[in-house]
């Protein structure tokens, strides 16, 4: 009932950004909403899971969740997974300012480190660096994962669906290159058993440091259908970036034509 878009802009600040737009057919069922004074007492609204989009008709609540393999070789195969943690800083008594905040660095040694969930909270820059390569001014050349919109799954853990889709869990995980891993929730869509793929691979918390390593970015889509969602969907988008980080030695674009 649901097309996807997948759409890859090759920018020319050496940025990629990557979009996925849904479009379709919202499921819907049958329905007629009783008089609030005739509902028998504890009954529910007969758009409790959804919302009524024509007379009768009920598009029920429903996510949408994409996991994106990413193989990242930054100026070579041997990578780190850093995590550039934004950290408040309480400054001494004889200064104006009361705070300020620094970016403390860290490396993840292990798959289990680099279980990534976006807490706005807690932010952090996600990159995958060179082990080896410099820009001009001496930083690893790296790229950055930078997320767009996303969501944390509503979902109970021991509800079934949740755990054959495992990896909605996180929104970053990380893992060494296996050529065999290429489904985040396991080989086969419909016959797959909870557990599988990424938690399944990352229980053995391999390591990650100084290697050829491989994001998992999950996106993840709630929609509470509109009547503007009937009888088709505009297009949604969501959007992430993998932008450069100190990969290049200044701005790219600056030497572009100034005409097409």
């Amino acid at each position: 009932n649901y097309d996807y878009i997948f759409d890859w802009v090759f920018e020319q600040n050496g940025s990629i950004r990557i979009g996925v737009g849904a479009t379709g057919i919202a499921e819907v069922k049958t329905a007629v909403e009783a008089d609030a004074t005739s509902r028998p007492a504890g009954e529910r609204r007969a758009d409790a899971y959804g919302r009524f989009v024509a007379p009768n008709i009920v598009a029920v609540n429903h996510d949408h969740y994409f996991s994106f393999r990413i193989d990242l070789d930054v100026d070579g195969p041997r990578n780190d997974f850093l995590i550039d943690r934004l950290k408040s800083e309480t400054l001494p008594e004889d200064n104006p300012r009361r705070s300020i905040w620094v970016v403390d660095e860290a490396v993840a040694q292990s798959e289990s480190q680099a279980k990534m969930t976006i807490d706005y909270n807690r932010p952090a820059i996600w990159r995958v660096a060179s082990e080896s390569a410099t820009n001009h001014v001496g930083y690893r050349t790296s790229y950055q994962l930078m997320p767009g919109m996303n969501g944390n799954t509503l979902l109970a853990a021991e509800d079934y669906p949740r755990r054959r889709a495992g990896f909605i869990d996180h929104h970053l995980w990380v893992t060494p290159y296996a050529p065999d891993e290429r489904y985040a929730a396991g080989e086969y869509p419909t016959l797959s058993e909870p557990g599988m793929g990424l938690p399944a691979w990352t229980a053995a918390d391999r390591s990650i440091s100084d290697t050829d390593i491989v994001l998992w970015h999950t996106i993840g889509m709630h929609h509470v259908v509109r009547a503007e969602d009937w009888p088709i969907m505009p297009v949604l988008w969501h959007w992430f970036e993998l932008r450069p980080f100190d990969f290049f030695d200044g701005n790219p674009a600056m030497d572009l034509p100034e005409t097409p």
